[in-house]
């Protein structure tokens, strides 16, 4: 059998195991487990740096880390202005908010598109989640804020069991790059950084609308990407 082949010859009944073939597995690796720890009832820059990241549609896209320095600041401005003008977003401590969040305090939630864009992972999404209450209570002035919508997640989905690579997958086939390209709306030839986004729009999808056939399709979906695109 080919490496191609073998990459590919998942049976659509395979389970979805995180950090294998999930976005904590080879399409998003990080150097520890997801952070767990509950959200703190006292104001703090990883915190809000999060919850700003989450305002800004952050389970649903990219966002530019420009934007979620101005969120923060807008959320938190006595812990993120200068010291002789509080008025003003003080930009290396917002930075050093984002520098903390990905290598200490919260591993594991924000996916990395890259060197000026931040979405959040399905771990990211999901402990936001989690923690809303205490979130919106220290941060929004306990005012219950809209969660994500679900309208993007169903239109992925749909995309997806309508493509020919859900088709390839469901018959046992390997699944084609190209076809895959098709059920992403990319190309083949697009950096592995857009790759890399699409899964992680569809393994979202598939989590929000607890659809475990999808994400077994995602994981199949991930071993293609990985043997053919790169990781």
């Amino acid at each position: 059998m080919s490496k191609n082949s073998r990459a590919n010859a998942i049976p659509h009944t395979a389970k979805l195991r995180p950090g294998i073939a999930g976005l904590g597995g080879f399409l998003d690796e990080q150097p520890s487990a997801p952070r767990r720890t509950p959200a703190s009832g006292v104001p703090n820059n990883q915190d809000v740096f999060i919850w700003a990241l989450y305002l800004l549609g952050g389970a649903e896209h990219d966002v530019d880390v420009e934007a979620i320095y101005l969120r923060s600041f807008d959320l938190a401005p006595a812990r993120l202005g200068w010291r002789t003008r509080p008025d003003l977003p003080d930009y290396k401590k917002t930075a050093k908010a984002l520098q903390s969040v990905e290598s200490k305090t919260h591993v594991g939630l924000v996916h990395r598109s890259s060197p000026h864009l931040r979405r959040l992972t399905t771990a990211g999404t999901a402990w936001v989640e989690q923690n809303r209450s205490i979130l919106e209570r220290t941060y929004s002035g306990g005012e219950p804020v809209e969660a994500a919508a679900t309208n993007e997640h169903e239109r992925r989905r749909r995309l997806a069991r309508a493509s020919a690579a859900y088709a390839d997958w469901s018959s046992g086939r390997p699944i084609r790059i190209e076809a895959l390209a098709d059920a992403l709306e990319c190309s083949p030839a697009s950096p592995l950084t857009v790759w890399k986004g699409r899964i992680l729009e569809l393994e979202r999808a598939a989590t929000v609308l607890a659809d475990g056939e999808l994400a077994n399709f995602v994981a199949a979906a991930n071993h293609t990407i990985a043997s053919q695109i790169g990781s």
